[in-house]
């Protein structure tokens, strides 16, 4: 089936994963753990990988477990300088602009970190819409059904005519099941639930020539 829509992940797939804005959320998030929950700095890591793994945010496992209030948690583990970290991109603007596809961010940070990010890189315009983790319930990837509420946020009713990009396998897997297309990026070795494997977001036209007519 054509596609009609593409969903782009944010952090790591639409800018480099050298960017540092990843680590730098990453490292808010243990700051977060530390002040605001007490718990040791010795068990922070564990705590946040085991988290990450068993709910795909530690955003749900800090909510299952301590009750935390999910947005002072996006407020401060998104308060970084994001505009000093991530410059326009040129080559990014360009590829979405080849790109007849609707566009849409599905992201499992918050709207407020989302326009920021696509502000910074200047691509705002490209882009129709943004599903974060509050229009989820802050329920997040990879759980099935936000798959199936981000189609819906978009208005298209048939998972066959949607692309998910994404720089975690682990997110794909559910589109995947859904019949969606699938893109790995940031790296070219195959995955069980990509159709493609990309080294940058940048190279999907090249990657799917289907997709520009």
């Amino acid at each position: 089936m054509k596609t009609r829509l593409i969903f782009f992940d944010l952090d790591d797939t639409l800018y480099r994963r050298e960017s540092g804005v990843w680590q730098a959320i990453r490292g808010r998030i243990e700051s977060y753990m530390r002040q605001r929950l007490h718990i040791p700095k010795s068990r922070v890591a564990s705590l946040r990988a085991a988290y990450l793994a068993t709910y795909g945010s530690s955003l749900r496992g800090l909510m299952e477990n301590y009750q935390v209030d999910p947005d002072d948690y996006l407020l401060f583990v998104h308060d970084l300088p994001i505009e000093a970290m991530l410059r326009p991109s040129a080559n990014l603007a360009k590829m979405l602009s080849m790109l007849p596809q609707r566009k849409w961010v599905f992201t499992n940070a918050s709207l407020a970190h989302a326009r920021r990010v696509l502000a910074a890189l200047g691509v705002s315009q490209h882009f129709a819409g943004i599903v974060d983790i509050k229009a989820l319930g802050y329920r997040n990837k990879p759980e099935e059904d936000t798959y199936r509420q981000a189609l819906k946020a978009a208005g298209e009713e048939d998972p066959a005519a949607a692309l998910f990009v994404d720089d975690q396998g682990v997110n794909l897997e559910p589109a995947k099941k859904l019949g969606a297309g699938t893109v790995l990026v940031g790296t070219r070795e195959p995955h069980p639930a990509a159709d493609y494997s990309i080294l940058a977001v940048e190279l999907l036209p090249e990657a799917i020539s289907g997709l520009v007519e």
